[in-house]
């Protein structure tokens, strides 16, 4: 598996386009959005008047008339101002807030669905953890929407008022603000590229740790007997070093910057401090003017050193979208298929069709040619090897083959959506997967009967005895996977789902392997006294007791 973002992506971090892929999301809650905006508005508009209105109460009441009746008035129009916009606030915080996890909840259902709707031929050469990192990535899009995000953006608003107020008390001052802001801001933008590059190496790392982590997991049971846990956990050690490396850079660079911008925000602030004073000597300024205005320049430098947080923060956000998209962009399995297969599953032919999972692999099998129609009951022969399974697996359209043509009433496989196609074939997999709940719930998953119908197929298939030995008959719990059950049980209860479901086509891979001798026999008498009337294929790689079936193909090994 590969794990690197290409080259391309490596050269930027996350442009800014990025963030309208998230539009389409936004749109679903524009009202919302457009209120939050709205509040977000307010609430800065309300604190403009505030510093101009600390300045008249210096210069005017407190130096000069010394009237207490002004200064309550001037103090309650500031305290009436402060709480209307602290309303205003609140209101845009909790909007966003909600904005925020519904976008991040409608992306991963996107990626989600994304993710079981591509090839399998893409999918068995990623690793699943790092697909599982894309999905745990959507959480850093909703730091877009955080109220961090929503005070910088007011701080800008705000700033962008005081700008307008400064220049109406002096121009002269404001005019050296104006030219301190762009140097302020390169200054800490050159600061910042260091910040983003850690962090991109620093978010491959972790993706890769949480690729390591699953594969671990997931192949637990085979580590214990290879005897292999000092090597994955070497393996595993050696990763999270690599993250742990990364991680410290990162937090290095995040140190340096925020160090750097507030030393540039104390230096301007005493330039700022210097001219005004010599200003106040002249008779120019008044002490008032003055903290009216050193208050709006507060409000400036912190919108320039919020531009540069924003950037810090939204750009890692531009990244994990354009990281996401790489995966939403791509072509899921039913690209370039237009027909929907409505008809019952009568005929199903191979012409001549080839196999290798890889073009430097040989191949699986050659020119295998054969027909199927319905109520043939197929008994698929063969040793390990021969491709039983990935025969299987063209049949279900899970791989194209690389040769050959594939039909089903006559339609070419390559133009059958495969989803129409699932819907009417049915399967038994070897390695049977249950959910967690009840028998009976893994019995209806995916279908419409109920307990009744259930009980019915169960007396059809002479398997009522053998389902009321279980602990609780149909109600018998199921942990995780076949935890509470045998093997056997699981086959037998997988075997009954796939019954009910009465699919066009129904494949049992291997029924009759890794169960004992009385599942066996249950299972070979079902299949032998149902009326079954699809298509039915069984994998084995014995015959014993397989004598009912009308065709028999033999598969070998290709050389």
């Amino acid at each position: 598996m590969n794990l690197t973002i290409p080259a391309n992506v490596m050269s930027r971090i996350g442009p800014w386009k990025n963030l309208f892929k998230l539009v389409p999301f936004i749109g679903k809650h524009r009202l919302s959005f457009m209120f939050g905006v709205g509040a977000v508005l307010a609430s800065s508009i309300l604190t403009v008047p505030i510093p101009y209105l600390t300045g008249i109460l210096l210069d005017r009441v407190l130096l000069k008339d010394k009237n207490i009746n002004d200064m309550f008035l001037l103090l309650g129009m500031m305290a009436v101002l402060y709480l209307v916009q602290y309303a205003f606030s609140l209101l845009s915080g909790w909007l966003f807030v909600k904005i925020s996890y519904s976008i991040v909840n409608e992306l991963k259902y996107s990626v989600m669905s994304k993710v079981l709707s591509l090839p399998m031929s893409y999918l068995s050469t990623t690793e699943k953890g790092y697909l599982q990192g894309r999905v745990a990535e959507c959480n850093s899009v909703g730091n877009a929407f955080s109220p961090v995000i929503i005070s910088m953006v007011l701080s800008v608003l705000n700033a962008m008022f005081a700008v307008i107020t400064m220049f109406a008390i002096n121009y002269k001052i404001s005019c050296v603000v104006i030219v301190l802001v762009p140097v302020f801001i390169f200054l800490s933008k050159s600061s910042n590229k260091k910040f983003l590059n850690s962090t991109r190496e620093m978010m491959e790392s972790s993706a890769v740790l949480s690729g390591e982590v699953f594969e671990s997991m997931n192949g637990i049971e085979d580590i214990k007997i290879l005897g292999g846990k000092e090597t994955q956990l070497f393996k595993f050690k050696s990763k999270m070093n690599e993250l742990f490396h990364h991680s410290v850079k990162q937090n290095k660079s995040l140190i340096f910057l925020t160090e750097n911008v507030s030393l540039l925000n104390n230096l301007f602030t005493l330039i700022i401090l210097l001219i005004s004073g010599i200003l106040i000597l002249k008779g120019q300024f008044t002490v008032g003017m003055y903290t009216s205005f050193s208050l709006y320049t507060t409000k400036v430098f912190a919108s320039a050193q919020s531009i540069t947080s924003l950037n810090t923060i939204l750009k890692p956000v531009c990244l994990s979208v354009e990281r996401i998209y790489q995966l939403l962009d791509m072509e899921d399995e039913n690209c370039g298929k237009v027909v929907e297969l409505d008809s019952r599953i009568e005929t199903i032919e191979f012409l001549r069709v080839g196999y290798r999972y890889r073009s430097d692999l040989p191949l699986v099998f050659n020119d295998l040619t054969f027909s199927f129609m319905r109520g043939d009951k197929v008994l698929l022969l063969g040793d390990n090897g021969t491709g039983k399974t990935t025969l299987i697996k063209l049949l279900l359209g899970l791989y194209q083959p690389a040769f050959g043509i594939i039909r089903f009433n006559g339609i070419h496989a390559s133009s059958i959506q495969s989803d129409s196609l699932r819907q009417k074939i049915g399967v038994v997999s070897q390695s049977t997967f249950l959910f967690r709940g009840t028998v009976l719930d893994n019995i209806l998953y995916g279908q419409n009967g109920n307990r009744s119908t259930v009980e019915n197929l169960i007396g059809e298939l002479g398997l009522k005895e053998y389902i009321d030995r279980m602990p609780k008959g149909l109600d018998t719990e199921i942990n995780q996977n076949t935890s509470g059950v045998s093997g056997g049980q699981a086959q037998i209860i997988a075997f009954i789902r796939a019954m009910l479901a009465e699919k066009d086509v129904l494949i049992l891979d291997e029924p009759t392997a890794n169960v004992d001798e009385e599942t066996r026999r249950t299972i070979i008498h079902a299949l032998r006294e149902q009326r079954y009337m699809g298509i039915l294929i069984v994998i084995s790689h014995q015959m014993d007791g397989m004598d009912f079936f009308n065709k028999t193909i033999q598969l070998t090994k290709t050389l």
